[in-house]
């Protein structure tokens, strides 16, 4: 979608469209941030949403009514995001591999559940009642555990940070006086089904005004959950270590608050004996026995596993042939004869720059195998790895020019937040060309880069 069309849709009153998807505006928007919405909304789901919690938090759109609309909008824009859920790679996922960068793109919560927790917070603070009620729509996750040979873990922190937003803030003081917004929480954990999940909602709740007896019930609650959740390794390994954390200060507020623990002390400890003798995906990660804090403390044979089954699979970028060849040119450009990076002078020679027309010559000719995306961080990888190897000039803009094209691809729809990821790791590693970058963004007719450009 050409920005010069989008921008001539704001002009004569008419709206943008991609792909068939209309997103009607029901606000007359400030002038100053109608081309910003407007470029959104041709973007790709997450682009959309993720703008309109920007544009909110950062008061450019002061007036209530707009926003309640635009984040209902977004709410509803936001089921159509690529990820369901945030993703995260387990520490031995190896790097140049579609998995790990799924993970890192998690990071930037463009999934589902994270993009419709944030608006739900942004819309907390203007409208608490439809806060609460937009929440409803939002069905708790079913993790169950994932095949062995996925290395990528479910992580629905987002959906207890936004519950535990909700119970302090929606539920009016006739419903506390009734501890509504205790039965809320207590239904929220009684749907968990995954270690993972444990975690989150001890954190979450710590930030919701409890009376002592509302803190009694809520940590029996707690206690039975760490007893009762299905095992599954790489969750409950993930999240072990800021589990421990999280168990510690709800102990402490709850003996703050007169509240017995024990019951809470001993199931922590079930549940890790639990968790750790279950049948287990290899490999092993997460912390050694001696960082483990039960009490009494755990003995080796509590915590070997029943059963050890198939490790993960994932396989890595760069193996064919061709990328063989780009990957030893990419060497050839990187190190002088003797292993040290060319010097200034070096990288002036006849020889260094014949090197440098010869791998930009195949690099573009060069088709990686795999699907769209996975061609988009091949390419990506590559050209960052010679930018950081190039100073400021001719050549090192000829290669910022090359990624600003791949950038401008059909991956910016398909997987959003992996293409913002490459987009914001090219930026950093571009350093002082950054500026640049960010100009030919805003000339490349792309949605994404103008839209981009526009925050920055």
């Amino acid at each position: 979608m050409r920005v010069a069309l989008i921008l001539s849709g704001i002009l004569f009153g008419g709206l943008a469209v991609y792909g068939g998807d209309e997103r009607s505006a029901k606000v007359d928007l400030p002038a100053a941030v109608r081309p910003v919405v407007e470029m959104a909304r041709a973007a790709s789901p997450e682009l959309f949403a993720d703008t309109i919690v920007r544009l909110v938090q950062a008061g450019r759109i002061p007036q209530r009514e707009m926003q309640i609309q635009l984040l209902e909008e977004a709410f509803a824009v936001a089921a159509g995001a690529a990820e369901p859920v945030r993703l995260i790679a387990i520490p031995a996922t190896p790097p140049d591999t579609r998995a790990l960068f799924r993970g890192r793109a998690g990071e930037l919560r463009l999934d589902v559940l994270s993009l419709r927790s944030r608006i739900l917070k942004e819309l907390l603070t203007v409208d608490r009642a439809r806060a609460r009620e937009l929440f409803q729509q939002i069905p708790h996750p079913a993790l169950d555990p994932r095949a062995c040979a996925d290395p990528l873990v479910a992580n629905i922190g987002a959906y207890y940070e936004i519950a535990a937003a909700v119970a302090q803030s929606a539920f009016t003081s006739a419903e506390k006086d009734k501890a509504a917004h205790v039965q809320f929480l207590a239904a929220i954990l009684a749907g968990a089904r995954s270690p993972g999940e444990i975690e989150p909602f001890a954190r979450a709740v710590q930030s919701v005004g409890l009376k002592p007896e509302e803190w009694e019930l809520l940590l029996a609650a707690l206690a039975s959950k760490l007893e009762t959740v299905g095992p599954d390794y790489r969750a409950f390994a993930l999240s072990l270590n800021a589990l421990q954390g999280e168990i510690a200060a709800v102990i402490a507020v709850g003996g703050a608050n007169g509240v017995g623990t024990d019951g809470l002390v001993r199931a922590f400890r079930k549940y890790v004996t639990a968790q750790m003798g279950a049948p287990r995906c290899s490999p092993d990660f997460g912390p050694a026995l001696e960082d483990i804090s039960t009490v009494p403390p755990l003995s080796g044979d509590e915590t070997k596993p029943s059963k050890r089954t198939d490790s993960f699979t994932a396989d890595p970028y760069f193996q064919s042939e061709d990328a063989r060849r780009i990957g030893d040119a990419l060497n050839r450009l990187r190190f002088a004869p003797g292993g040290e990076s060319p010097s200034e002078n070096q990288r002036a020679t006849t020889e260094w720059r014949n090197t440098l027309a010869d791998f930009l010559r195949d690099f573009k000719a060069w088709r990686p195998p795999g699907a769209d995306v996975d061609v988009f961080h091949q390419r990506m990888t590559v050209l960052d790895s010679v930018l950081q190897i190039l100073p400021s000039g001719g050549d090192r803009d000829r290669i910022l020019g090359l990624a600003v094209g791949y950038l401008a691809s059909d991956v910016e729809r398909q997987n959003a937040a992996e293409w913002l990821w490459q987009l914001k790791k090219l930026l950093r590693d571009a350093g002082g060309d950054a500026p640049k970058m960010l100009q030919q963004f805003r000339a490349s007719n792309d949605v994404g880069l103008a839209l981009y450009a526009s925050f920055n």
